[in-house]
């Protein structure tokens, strides 16, 4: 049985351990590739719509919306799920939109991807203005579900930064805010074309941290 405040995910092995991303909280997925990440995340979108939730989906890096007109994703149309494929003219618009949004059904926020918010503003501001600004809207849109009810995850592809010789460590866009300010961090790598694999960084339930499952590379 999965515990109250954690999101079912549509994976057995994961909603048995409650293992899923945290209502009213900011959770952090990491993956290797873009498929898997788009894919994994689909599996969440297609759990949350089935239990009732509107799900605001910031495709900033399009993969998703690609994917679905190709009718790679298994997701059933839904008028609660919402995409937004925002550039730099429309973000703060949209980031509105989804924190006016009234509704008695709980909120699923997915930012999709974090580095998209580097080439948005390439040019125009430093990667340090980048953080602030991401801070600022992860702030609003916290505000947002903890007065509606819901959950934000936000995705990254994996990246690592080097800090000795031979030693890397990853590094997380946003900067140290969103490594701190996130309740659950997730790891995920694809073994094969049809297995992904998932660890768990950080999570609320630290009798589950550092562990991994293999899954299905469903879609």
């Amino acid at each position: 049985m999965v515990a109250r405040n954690v999101l079912r995910t549509g994976f057995d092995l994961l909603d048995i351990s409650s293992a899923g991303p945290l209502e009213g909280r900011l959770n952090l997925l990491l993956s290797d590739r873009p498929f898997s990440k788009t894919c994994f995340i689909a599996k969440l979108v297609k759990s949350a719509l089935e239990n009732g939730w509107v799900v605001h989906y910031l495709d900033l890096d399009t993969f998703f919306t690609v994917y679905k007109r190709l009718n790679l994703l298994n997701l059933p149309y839904s008028e609660n799920l919402r995409v937004y494929n925002s550039e730099m003219d429309t973000l703060n618009k949209d980031i509105s939109v989804v924190c006016s949004t009234s509704t008695k059904k709980p909120q699923f926020i997915i930012l999709d991807s974090l580095p998209a918010f580097y080439d948005i503003f390439a040019g125009r501001s430093r990667s340090s203005e980048v953080n602030w600004r991401i801070g600022l809207y992860i702030a609003l849109l916290m505000h947002h579900i903890k007065v509606n009810k819901g959950a934000i995850l936000a995705a990254s592809l994996l990246r690592s930064k080097k800090i000795k010789e031979d030693t890397w460590i990853p590094s997380y866009p946003g900067g140290m805010l969103m490594r701190a300010g996130s309740s659950t961090i997730y790891e995920l790598r694809e073994k094969s074309n049809f297995i992904i694999e998932l660890k768990v960084i950080k999570h609320e339930k630290k009798d589950i941290e550092g562990r991994v499952w293999s899954l299905p590379l469903t879609f």
